[in-house]
């Protein structure tokens, strides 16, 4: 089906232009939504008288979306939302998420118009489009965090990243690196004796476990022998006993 489009749309043109489409996709969207007429002789006749206050209509759209633009390209939008240790939401952030979160500053974008190709599942940072007009798109930034304190360490974390990308000889750089370097040196050294002394902690922990058994067998068998000889003493004893009684009886 030909069609007239009354607004600028990805993909198919510019408003004012003729072209064809789909009769599905005319008869279920375009038309119904007013986004375009058939490309008939009447049609045609009417855009010409109406095609002013169409285009004069379409750059007011245009330069609101501009100002939206340059307010919400320079945020950072932080979300802070509950992971595991591997860092996966146990949720996720989608663009209804982003859009009521947007609306709290009264910036009305409904969820359509962010183009998020899946939900984010993972703590990080995240750069979006978002596309308010065929004519108007930008990126605007999301900080998906646990807390607000790592909200801030991720994004000095990045900014870090980016200077050290654009400039790694810089004396700043060059500073923070061995900053950086020394403290993981430490922190390796540290964990180093941590892990000597856990090893020596538990090799003492075995030598004490082994005296204890053997300081414990040693006292068994003294309490062993000690019955065995006490036993044997009774036994001389009972037989001692006996034999009087039976002197006794003989005389």
């Amino acid at each position: 089906m030909e069609i007239i489009l009354l607004e600028s749309l990805d993909k198919l043109g510019k408003i004012g232009d003729v072209v064809k489409v789909k009769d599905g996709f005319a008869r279920n969207y375009l038309l119904p939504q007013k986004k375009a007429l058939r490309a008939n002789e009447e049609n045609k006749k009417y855009y010409e008288s109406i095609k002013a206050d169409i285009k004069k209509k379409n750059q007011t759209l245009v330069e609101n979306a501009k100002t939206i633009s340059n307010n919400l390209s320079k945020k950072e939008i932080v979300f802070i939302r509950q992971a595991s240790d591997t860092g996966q939401l146990y949720g996720s952030v989608s663009p209804k998420d982003i859009s009521s979160k947007l609306a709290e500053d009264n910036y009305d974008i409904p969820p359509s118009k962010i183009n998020l190709s899946s939900a984010i599942k993972n703590i990080g940072i995240f750069e979006i489009i978002i596309k308010l007009h065929a004519e108007v798109s930008f990126n605007i930034t999301l900080n998906v965090a646990t807390s607000d304190e790592n909200a801030k360490l991720q994004k000095d974390d990045l900014l870090k990243e980016k200077a050290i990308s654009k400039d790694p000889k810089s004396p700043e750089i060059k500073k923070e690196l061995e900053i950086n370097s020394e403290v993981e040196k430490k922190e390796s050294e540290l964990s180093l004796t941590d892990k000597k002394d856990k090893i020596n902690s538990e090799a003492k922990i075995k030598k004490a476990k082994k005296t204890k058994n053997s300081e414990n067998k040693s006292e068994t068998k003294k309490i062993t022998s000690s019955n065995k000889k006490s036993d044997e003493k009774q036994g001389e004893e009972s037989e001692i006993t006996s034999t009087k009684v039976e002197d006794e009886k003989n005389k």
